[in-house]
């Protein structure tokens, strides 16, 4: 196996050169996700094959906690801090559009139990100051939805999107 450090949007690889690659939960912070797909699709052999995992932050949902206080902070998240916060939704369309051949589609729930590590995961805490500093959340509001967070039993989940992709 070879690794190599790279701008996803200008690989350091020869055309047709990769015969398998994985893109995993990066194309929600790129600038430009179509950009970084057809540059997968240069670098892929004919007979290459890749594998994409993107969530969904649009479905991040979490229990405990006030309902209109979590779907504030998916909103903020999604506008403000997460550049591409739907890509994953998007992957199978976009990676067709590039003139990648998707040969499965598959989503599942991820999980999560553990306020802890939820919030090292998703930055519950960070990104709820954030949206208090930003004026998109009352610091009373999330200061009471971290609490209840914190205090369980908690639950966190959002969808996370696999797509297989075939250069031909």
């Amino acid at each position: 196996m070879d690794v190599r450090q790279g701008d996803v949007h200008a690989l350091p690889l020869e055309d047709h050169s990769v015969d398998r690659a994985r893109i995993d939960r990066v194309l929600h912070l790129v600038a430009d996700p179509t950009a970084a797909l057809a540059e997968l699709r240069r670098v892929l052999r004919p007979t290459g094959r890749a594998v994409l995992a993107q969530p969904d932050w649009e479905t991040l949902a979490v229990d405990p906690g006030s309902v209109a206080t979590n779907l504030a902070f998916n909103r903020f998240v999604c506008d403000r801090i997460v550049p591409n916060p739907v890509i994953g939704r998007q992957l199978a369309r976009i990676a067709a559009d590039v003139g990648l051949t998707v040969t499965s589609i598959e989503a599942d729930v991820q999980l999560l139990h553990d306020f802890t590590t939820a919030d090292e995961l998703l930055g519950l805490t960070r990104n709820a100051h954030r949206a208090v500093e930003a004026g998109r959340l009352t610091r009373r509001a999330a200061d009471t939805w971290l609490a209840d967070l914190a205090t369980g039993p908690f639950l966190a989940a959002f969808t996370l999107f696999r797509v297989t992709v075939s250069a031909a």
